[in-house]
């Protein structure tokens, strides 16, 4: 009767097979890790050129944004120097009328339009940025007109919203009812009718 010993003769033979499964596992797991290392390093630098597309996509976004708004500031820039030499004229051409008969009235609306002429051929000679840069050195020179400044600009900014509702509301309720409403005439407050009229 044999009995077999498990850690016998025949056992020696297997003992090999173990070491070369340790062995194979151990070349297997180095590979495992060399592999994730190398797709790591790979995702690693592919996030990092994602991240600088990505940087180069926005800086050209702002890019394209930024001269969109100096664009539309430029526009906005000539369009008020135009208003305001237009305002100029206007103002020169009652100078002119009010030669004969009111000649120091005449000679503050001549002033005026000249000072309003000046500072239109200033906005249309300037860039935005400039006329920042204007702007802050005036505030910052004489802060109190620059605040009355200010201060009027809103009050004539908010008298002409306030207009324009009134014609817009006089045109939206003549156009419903299909009466022609007139309009103020010239010199009388559109807000008081009867005053100004003599």
């Amino acid at each position: 009767m044999s009995i077999n010993d498990p850690n016998g003769s025949q056992a020696s033979g297997n003992t090999a097979q173990p070491n070369n499964l340790q062995d194979q596992a151990g070349q297997d797991l180095d590979s495992a890790a060399g592999k994730a290392k190398h797709d790591l390093d790979a995702v690693g630098m592919r996030a990092k050129d994602d991240v600088r597309e990505l940087g180069h996509k926005a800086n050209e976004k702002i890019s394209e944004a930024t001269d969109s708004a100096k664009s539309f500031a430029d526009d906005q820039k000539n369009m008020a120097a135009g208003q305001i030499k237009n305002v100029a004229d206007a103002i020169a051409k009652v100078a002119y009328e009010l030669d004969g008969e009111q000649p120091t009235v005449a000679r503050y609306a001549r002033d005026l339009g000249a000072g309003l002429s000046s500072a239109g051929k200033t906005v249309q000679d300037h860039d935005v940025d400039d006329l920042m840069g204007m702007a802050q050195d005036f505030g910052r020179k004489q802060p109190v007109a620059f605040l009355g400044a200010a201060a009027l600009a809103g009050f004539v900014a908010s008298r002409f919203a306030l207009a324009s509702s009134h014609r817009r509301d006089n045109k939206s309720a003549a156009a419903q009812t299909g009466v022609h409403q007139p309009t103020a005439p010239y010199g009388s407050d559109p807000f008081n009718p009867g005053q100004g009229e003599r």
